[in-house]
């Protein structure tokens, strides 16, 4: 049997902690290396009653918007997701890592849309985080910038000054959307 772990991450898409507790189950304990919002983000009594009963790290994602929410998370969860965008800048997202710490909770450094230019930002937080899930480069189709890599799986850079703007003839400024 392959061992590989599985992160799951629901997306606020379960509504029940017989749900979540299931697909834990499902996939096995042994294997999920952590769950990440599972309930919609208002649902702070779901996600703690999960707390009381789930065998693996539940991160709180979409719960998290600021350092306020850091305060009442360990009460739900046993870990955050800080992301550059939701956090405001990369000094709230040092912070925020470091309370997160200080309550005792892990550390998921994570992404939305960010370029190559944010995700390495973040980057430079690795040795406050537990976890990193710096995809967001991969996620979109006209990232200015240049310097992280993926190999195998790994987020690769050789530092954060390593990351540049892509030469002007490689770059497409046409309108993506509406």
């Amino acid at each position: 049997m392959d061992a590989r772990k599985f992160f799951l991450d629901a997306n606020q898409g379960w509504t029940s902690v017989d749900q979540a507790l299931a697909a834990i189950e499902v996939v096995g304990v042994e294997r999920v290396l952590g769950l990440e919002q599972p309930f919609a983000k208002d649902r702070w009594d779901l996600h703690e009653a999960l707390a009381k009963e789930c065998p693996v790290t539940v991160y709180g994602d979409e719960s998290i918007q600021g350092p306020d929410d850091l305060e009442r998370a360990p009460e739900a969860f046993g870990g955050v997701n800080l992301k550059l965008m939701k956090c405001g800048g990369l000094d709230v997202a040092e912070a925020m890592a470091e309370r997160a710490r200080g309550l005792g909770l892990k550390v998921m450094l994570g992404s939305m849309s960010e370029s190559t230019l944010g995700c390495g930002a973040m980057a430079s937080l690795q040795h406050l985080a537990d976890l990193a899930d710096l995809d967001g480069p991969w996620l979109i189709s006209n990232d200015p910038f240049e310097g992280l890599e993926m190999h195998h799986g790994r987020l690769v850079m050789d530092g954060i000054e390593r990351i540049r703007l892509k030469e002007p003839s490689l770059l497409d400024f046409s309108p993506i959307g509406a």
